[in-house]
C-alpha cells in the first residue's frame, strides 16, 4: 500500500487483516481440517492425520510472519532542504538524511527482473519499497519524486 502527499511518502505491507480475525480463520481451518482428518482415519487412512496436522502448522507459521510484519513502513519526508527515509522492519527503526540537492533518484533492474528504487547521495543509497510496492508504484514514485525534487532546486 502506497500512498504520496505533496511532502510525504508513506509505504506498508498489504496486511490488512487483524489479529482476532486471523485466530478465527486458523480456528475454523483447523476445525475443518481436523474432521476432514478424523473421517480419513476411520475409513484407516491414518496417513491423512499427520499431513492435515503439519499443513495447518505451516499456514499459521505463515500467519505469524505475515502479523510480524504488518506494523512495518517505509516514509519519505521532504524536510527544508534535507529529504529523510525511515524505514521500520520488525519494530527495528532505521533513519537516513540526504541534503535535497544532491539527492538522486535511481531504478534498476535486479537480478530476479523487478525494478528497484534507490534514494541516494555522496556513495550512500537506501533501497526503497522493495517489499512493499510492484514496479508500477515504483516507478511512479521515482517519478513523483523526481519532480519534486526538480522544484526546490
Amino acid at each position: 500500500m502506497l500512498s504520496i502527499c505533496e511532502t510525504q511518502c508513506v509505504t506498508r505491507p498489504n496486511a490488512s487483516a487483524s489479529s482476532e480475525s486471523v485466530l478465527k480463520l486458523l480456528l475454523s481451518l483447523g476445525v475443518f481440517s481436523g474432521l476432514i482428518a478424523m473421517a480419513f482415519l476411520h475409513i484407516g487412512a491414518w496417513m491423512v492425520l499427520p499431513f492435515a496436522g503439519l499443513e495447518l502448522v505451516l499456514v499459521v507459521l505463515a500467519f505469524v510472519v505475515v502479523l510480524r510484519h504488518s506494523g512495518d513502513y517505509e516514509k519519505i519526508t521532504f524536510v527544508e532542504d534535507h529529504i529523510e527515509i525511515e524505514q521500520s522492519v520488525l519494530g527495528k527503526i532505521k533513519h537516513v538524511r540526504f541534503q535535497r540537492y544532491w539527492t538522486r533518484i535511481t531504478l534498476r533492474e535486479g537480478e530476479n527482473g523487478k525494478t528497484a528504487l534507490w534514494i541516494g547521495s555522496h556513495n550512500q543509497e537506501v533501497e526503497f519499497g522493495r517489499d512493499t510496492m510492484d514496479d508500477a508504484q515504483r516507478e511512479a514514485l521515482a517519478s513523483h519524486l523526481k519532480r519534486t525534487l526538480l522544484k526546490t532546486r
